[in-house]
């Protein structure tokens, strides 16, 4: 049974943090830290799933006036670090800050000055001189911040051969070895069934552990999956268009690619054709200078902002808070559909309609799993087959209640009789110029890429680090 938390701790703690009152799943969260137990948390993007772990320590301090252990995050991101130590500063009595944010911050991380440390797997795993240091101090409790990314992005169990993306987010689970005597919170916006049976074991998860899930479905993003050219300036001549037409009034949007070179060649293409709208466009990937990335973050948390369209690879990751955003644009599908599902829950983080434009070409098809290109051949509800991963069967059987109405994917829109149907400015857009989508077999048979601007990069390009 959970403890009780006292009601005027509570709402001290909730003042602090000004927020009105917690959400069923965060309450539940913030019981097992408390209680000490292991806990495994998946909730979907815009929930608030940070929170509890944040307000942990000021609270257990309202409870207990003699608590004095550390928390300590392993986060995959620098930029989710950064964000969360940024407002935590603002919070009185918790002290927090990442490795690496200066030689100053990691030696009071050292000290025992800092209250929540966050760190990466390759900080707290693959470094010995920071392991062993960490070591030294009284952390109580252990948060594996999108815990999904040990599966996605750690070595693979299957055989295939694949080169892990970053290896030392395999052995996380080292973590409970070196501090046996933590609980482990393990949180996820998005995570296949079979990556959290995967999970548990490689951070060998407590009998007793407490699962906690809320659907990732989130209704008030429409889904548009759609085959379009190999050739950039056709593919994406409807962006263009738009963008000249509107300028101003082009609705806020997030561009995903797969790659740098993706990213810069599209850049490229829209600030060539129409130079006169630069000020409402901007790139982001792991290359992208500190000071840029800082001021297009500012943009993104900016209902009133000149920003319009940010064209970034999944450098603009998990955990960022971005306002009114209502239109993402997947240009060459994701690896995986975790990595799918992130991206497109970025945008409509209020509940307010939303569009998400799944777009690829053969050429994309070359590398995306097996998961991935079977959405591309669905010919049924878009939503249904995304979300089969990802609910368990009596899930499954509400969302089909739901869907099968315009607002649900395009295939479903085609189906809809309710005599009211509307779309997004980004989908008709989209569906303005007919030569933009749909790609003929002969553009596509010899998988020939024409971005003019390839040349110009070499091939360490090809992934975003």
């Amino acid at each position: 049974m959970a403890t009780s938390i006292p009601d005027n701790a509570l709402e001290t703690i909730l003042t602090k943090f000004a927020i009105p009152n917690l959400k069923t799943g965060q309450k539940k969260i913030l019981e097992c830290l408390i209680d000490g137990r292991d806990c495994m948390a998946v909730l979907p993007t815009g929930y608030g799933k940070s929170l509890p772990f944040q307000m942990f320590i000021p609270l257990k301090r309202q409870i207990d006036h003699h608590f004095d252990e550390k928390l300590l995050v392993c986060s995959p991101l620098v930029s989710l670090m950064q964000d969360q130590v940024e407002k935590l500063t603002n919070i009185d009595d918790i002290t927090a800050a990442y490795k690496g944010a200066s030689a100053v911050s990691d030696q009071r991380i050292r000290d025992g000055e800092i209250d929540i440390i966050y760190a990466s797997p390759e900080a707290l795993i693959g470094d010995p001189e920071w392991r062993s240091a960490i070591q030294k101090l009284n952390i109580s409790s252990i948060v594996v911040d999108e815990f999904h990314t040990i599966a996605t992005w750690g070595e693979d169990t299957d055989d295939s051969g694949k080169k892990a993306f970053r290896k030392w987010f395999s052995y996380i689970g080292e973590l409970r070895s070196l501090f046996p005597d933590a609980n482990i919170l393990a949180l996820s916006a998005t995570c296949t069934l079979n990556i959290r049976k995967r999970v548990k074991k490689v951070l060998n998860l407590k009998a007793d552990t407490v699962e906690i899930s809320v659907s990732p479905n989130k209704p008030n993003i429409k889904f548009v999956i759609s085959k379009v050219h190999t050739c950039i300036e056709i593919a994406m001549c409807w962006l263009v268009d738009g963008l000249n037409t509107k300028q101003k009034a082009f609705p806020r949007t997030i561009i995903y690619c797969r790659t740098i070179k993706d990213t810069a060649c599209l850049f490229q293409y829209i600030t060539t054709e129409i130079p006169e709208c630069v000020e409402f466009v901007d790139m982001y990937h792991s290359l992208t200078p500190s000071v840029q990335k800082d001021k297009i973050m500012e943009g993104l948390r900016s209902p009133t902002g000149t920003l319009r369209l940010v064209i970034a690879t999944s450098a603009l990751g998990m955990g960022i808070d971005i306002v009114s955003f209502y239109s993402v644009v997947v240009f060459g599908l994701s690896d995986t559909l975790v990595d799918l599902l992130q991206e497109i829950g970025r945008v409509g983080r209020d509940g307010k309609p939303s569009a998400a434009l799944l777009l690829y070409n053969s050429y994309h098809l070359r590398s995306v799993g097996k998961e991935v290109k079977e959405i591309t051949m669905c010919t049924g509800c878009r939503r249904e087959a995304i979300m089969s991963s990802f609910l368990n069967p009596e899930d499954m059987e509400k969302l089909k209640e739901t869907t099968r109405v315009h607002a649900c994917c395009d295939a479903c829109a085609t189906h809809c009789a309710c005599g009211v149907c509307t779309s997004l400015p980004i989908e008709d857009m989209f569906h303005s110029i007919d030569g933009c989508e749909d790609a003929n077999d002969s553009a596509d048979s010899d998988v020939t890429v024409d971005y003019q601007c390839i040349s110009d990069f070499d091939d360490s390009f090809d992934i975003d680090l």
